[in-house]
């Protein structure tokens, strides 16, 4: 089966998380991506190990070629934008109004960290500015402790998400409307993901609701059991009372909090759980993780373990939809890789080169004279 971009070609100039990771989903797909880098290659190659192609870098540059120039300016790159489908680079790196002038085909996505426009357009950003410029970080943490951030590069990923989303929209209307010029930013990508919280302040008489009360409740790490964690929500338990007989926690009833506990569905979301979370924790401690999990689900409960990184890799359900792949890296070793996001039933989806060497490809790409795609 073929790709479902596959002939589509995708020069990539840029580097760290969000446009690498935009050409990673692309290449997922089956599009051709060719990285460019400058004699350094990459920021981010020493991500994560420290060595020329860090762990970091291999998952954000699969499905690519990499290409060397000592300059990406439209002399070096010319023949390579005639024959490309779409441009992904970093603000600042070409002029686009020259790009598209010259190519009036292209898709050019443009990745910057505050947008286009604006007074904060030429500042320096990143990640952690655009976390507490969008308010990311307000509903994380403990009140009275240290602050504390999303500990992956939440605005970097999910950029990289939004501009293939983009890219594909655009290269769906460039038969009708030609090329075009597309901007996403950081800062922008965390404005519309809080925008979901934002939208539930509404109703001054009502302050309750993750969306509202994670300003100001503990964070939530689940239940824990003899040997692990568990969320759980018994909302759907067919007999309450039965079911907390069965866990042994009838000493809940003799609790003040009793009429508290008595309405809340446990996962850390009713109004009240953070309250009576200390009653959940003493019942389930008493059992493990099965031994819960059973008796929960047995009364309509819905339970989920809180997995580690290898429970997550041992786990039967992973296992079976095949969400962990192996993959060969440039130097011949076998590591692991998650495979793409989507599965598509007509057409596929799948790693087929691991991420490249600095310049592992110039020679295979660039014809004499720095002019062609091959």
């Amino acid at each position: 089966m073929s790709a479902p971009l596959e002939g589509i070609h995708v020069l990539e100039v840029a580097e760290g998380v969000a446009g690498p990771m935009t050409g990673r989903l692309l290449g997922d797909a089956g599009a051709d991506v060719i990285k460019i880098e400058g004699p350094d290659g990459d920021r981010a190659r020493g991500w994560g190990s420290g060595n020329a192609t860090g762990i970091i870098f291999r998952a954000l540059n699969r499905n690519k070629r990499s290409v060397t120039t000592q300059g990406v300016g439209l002399d070096g790159l010319g023949g390579l934008l005639e024959s490309a489908d779409v441009l992904l680079m970093d603000a600042g790196t070409l002029d686009v109004d020259e790009v598209l002038a010259k190519y009036p085909g292209l898709v050019v996505c443009v990745i910057s960290d505050w947008g286009p426009e604006g007074p904060w357009a030429g500042l320096p950003g990143g990640e952690l500015p655009a976390q507490l410029a969008s308010e990311a970080t307000a509903s994380l943490g403990s009140i009275g402790e240290e602050p504390v951030r999303l500990g992956n590069e939440h605005a970097g990923m999910v950029t990289g998400s939004y501009a293939m989303q983009a890219i594909v929209a655009a290269l769906l209307v460039r038969p009708e409307v030609g090329g075009q010029r597309l901007d996403l930013s950081l800062f922008g990508t965390l404005l519309q993901m809080r925008s979901t919280l934002w939208v539930a302040h509404s109703n001054p008489d009502e302050w309750w609701g993750f969306h509202l009360d994670s300003y100001v409740k503990p964070p939530e790490h689940g239940y824990p059991c003899k040997d692990g964690r568990i969320y759980f929500s018994v909302g759907r338990a067919d007999d309450r009372s039965q079911l907390l007989s069965e866990l042994k926690m009838d000493f809940a009833k003799e609790d003040p909090r009793w009429e508290m506990f008595s309405k809340d569905s446990g996962g850390g979301t009713g109004r009240h759980s953070h309250l009576v979370h200390d009653i959940w924790d003493r019942g389930l401690s008493q059992w493990t993780v099965a031994e819960a999990k059973e008796i929960l689900e047995r009364h309509g409960c819905w339970v989920f373990p809180y997995f580690t990184y290898q429970q997550f890799l041992d786990d039967e359900h992973v296992k079976g939809m095949g969400l962990v792949v192996d993959v060969e890296d440039g130097d011949g070793i076998l590591r692991q890789d998650l495979r793409p996001p989507w599965q598509f039933s007509d057409t596929s989806a799948a790693i087929t080169r691991p991420a490249p060497k600095l310049g592992e490809h110039t020679a295979e790409v660039l014809v004499a004279g720095g002019g062609g795609w091959a």
